[in-house]
């Protein structure tokens, strides 16, 4: 779940988000301030049970059949480009040794580092809890690494949840095409239940042909000197139309 970036989307697009699974103490820190309702779990996710999930949120009065998505970003470090950059370092240096192969054998190949294998913890979300669909994102380096045995990671995720009945479509999805002033890609999947055709969605169109600029965005926050600090001054009048939806409530 991370900080709660997800989660905050989805619940200002209507979704009541109920509970979170994340690794980092600090990430789950700023998480709980911001979302002190949700039930939170600061804990590998390979730790944590759906059965224990099912029973915690049972007793607030949810149960498994109210659970319409399933939605999360899987970490990825060898996936990203930093990330690869890092791990072909560290074998370089000899800190890792994965199966004995040279750093360039393995520079576009799945980095055999067990954090690429969590998105089969979100797989086995999705096939006990039963939703009516998921939303799982990472990386548009995903779609270059491969299995040790040469399949693409993206076909493995696609093959793993049609074994468990549902569809999986992923499209990459830049953010400056929606209104947000970052050009960031990231590979969404979407899937639903194949026995439930009623549950079918798909990917959003662009909203935005011309992105906004970060200036665009901040030139109305008061300035600050690289000393830091609070500032006495106030936000000056909004400039443009993503100031003013940054001023919604």
């Amino acid at each position: 779940a991370g900080a709660g970036g997800l989660s905050l989307g989805f619940e200002l697009a209507g979704i009541d988000v109920v509970a979170a699974v994340e690794y980092c103490d600090k990430a789950v820190k700023t998480y709980k301030h911001n979302f002190p309702s949700h039930l939170t779990y600061c804990d590998d996710i390979k730790n944590v049970t759906t059965k224990q999930v099912r029973d915690d949120l049972s007793k607030r009065g949810i149960e498994k059949s109210d659970i319409d998505l399933v939605i999360g970003g899987p970490p990825c470090p060898g996936f990203s480009n930093i990330g690869r950059s890092k791990i072909i370092s560290l074998l370089r240096d000899g800190v890792w040794n994965f199966d004995n192969h040279a750093p360039d054998e393995l520079r576009h190949q799945f980095i055999q580092d067990p954090r690429n294998q969590l998105f089969l913890e979100f797989v086995r979300f999705v096939n006990d809890f039963e939703p009516k669909g998921f939303v799982m994102e990472n990386v548009p380096g995903m779609l270059t690494s491969k299995t040790q045995n040469g399949m693409a990671i993206t076909k493995l995720i696609e093959e793993e949840f049609d074994k468990i009945g549902y569809t999986c479509q992923k499209k990459v999805l830049l953010a400056s095409d929606y209104g947000v002033p970052q050009a960031r890609n990231r590979v969404i999947f979407i899937g639903w239940r194949k026995d439930s055709s009623e549950y079918e969605f798909c990917h959003p169109l662009a909203t935005h042909n011309t992105p906004w600029t970060s200036i665009e965005a901040i030139s109305d926050l008061p300035h600050m000197s690289q000393d830091g600090g609070m500032s006495d001054e106030q936000c000056q009048p909004a400039e443009n139309d993503y100031q003013n939806l940054m001023r919604y409530k």
